[in-house]
């Protein structure tokens, strides 16, 4: 199949899963505008914090990009894609220490229960070092954004600042700081899939 211009956004998550795993970076973000949204909610249902749940967002969509080759077309690249989502949340949670209760433990998913059965990631030492060079790689990141974006990028997602404390402390409007942080975020993601793409 031919994969360049509108060829490509017309593509299904299967042929675009599979471009995406040899390298093109413009399929999977296809795949990120596709699922943005549909995974914005479901984060929202574990994370209702707005900043925390961007932030469980782009971790979810930096993970899958990097599993990428790893993707079993057996199940739908949705189904993948919300539980690597759905552990990265309940990872989240489990860090800030405030698990919920009411946590939702089904998928909204149209494969219902095939989310749940696939298995969860456990935390090893090898996991530790990948996290930490995750870590590294999101810090090199934010200091090559323009400066117009790096300093909320750094209170937001390294000094987890909220967005009101990041509006006092640089004396910007609200509305502004969150335009800032959400370009940072699209900003971050792409050097993220460029990086793997380079095999940094």
């Amino acid at each position: 199949m031919e994969t360049t211009g509108s060829k490509l956004i017309d593509a299904t998550d299967l042929q675009l899963t599979q471009a995406a795993a040899g390298g093109d970076q413009r399929a999977f973000l296809i795949l990120y505008d596709r699922y943005r949204k549909g995974l914005a909610a479901y984060v929202g249902k574990f994370v209702p914090v707005r900043e925390e749940k961007e932030d469980v967002l782009l971790e979810s969509f930096q993970k899958a990009f990097s599993q990428i080759a790893a993707y079993n077309p057996s199940y739908r690249f949705s189904t993948w894609l919300f539980s690597i989502a759905r552990n990265t949340a309940l990872d989240h949670l489990e860090k800030s220490g405030r698990e919920n209760s009411n946590m939702p433990v089904n998928s909204i998913d149209e494969e219902g229960d095939a989310l749940n059965r696939l298995p969860a990631a456990t935390p090893d030492p090898e996991e530790d070092v990948i996290r930490s060079q995750e870590y590294d790689k999101l810090v090199a990141a934010i200091e090559g954004l323009s400066s117009l974006y790096r300093e909320v990028a750094r209170k937001v997602l390294l000094e987890n600042y909220g967005y009101q404390e990041v509006a006092k402390e640089l004396e910007l409007p609200l509305g502004t700081v969150k335009i800032r942080v959400k370009r940072a975020r699209e900003n971050l993601l792409r050097t993220l899939v460029q990086d793997e793409e380079d095999g940094k």
